[in-house]
């Protein structure tokens, strides 16, 4: 059975890094090769554009996400505006409270139990795990090697090609 259509409210993105989806995915048992136990999935909703940064524990997404926002804004050239994430408590924190309020940007919360509200990190993850699972399936090898196959699901997510903004 499936659920009925949402019809939610979205606000109008028109630019790179205007929002950005956060969630995180795990933990994932066997761990990775390199001790990983959870993934972080970063969203642009204009570029659609996905991030995944592996983690051993959920104490480190603080520090990956800042490192991936100097990163995407150094690239850009442009602020982060808007992040949205789950009211989990890796997100529903202090520190990223102190750093909303330094960097400017807006820190939006979905409501409990809303997937639909955070639905381009959903269906991204659904996307990136079903790929991951069919790459280790058909290349045989152990699940240890999930980050891996994650890590070229989200590669291939990225480069095929995707309907574009005004016909640009």
């Amino acid at each position: 059975m499936t659920a009925l259509p949402f019809k939610g409210h979205f606000v109008e993105v028109l630019k790179p890094l205007e929002c950005l989806d956060l969630e995180v995915v795990g933990p994932i048992s066997p761990p990775s090769k390199s001790g990983h136990h959870y993934f972080l999935t970063i969203v642009d909703q204009y570029t659609s554009f996905k991030i995944t940064r592996f983690l051993k524990n959920k104490a480190d997404i603080y520090k990956e996400f800042v490192s991936q926002k100097i990163l995407m804004e150094n690239i850009q050239d442009r602020q982060i505006k808007r992040i949205l994430t789950d009211g989990g408590g890796e997100f529903f924190n202090h520190q990223f409270k102190t750093l909303a309020a330094k960097s400017g940007f807006i820190h939006s919360v979905s409501p409990p139990y809303t997937p639909e509200h955070n639905s381009f990190t959903e269906s991204a993850n659904q996307t990136i795990l079903d790929k991951a699972r069919c790459l280790l399936l058909m290349s045989s090898l152990p699940s240890c090697y999930w980050a891996e196959a994650v890590n070229t699901a989200t590669h291939l997510v990225n480069i095929i090609p995707t309907p574009s903004r005004n016909n640009q």
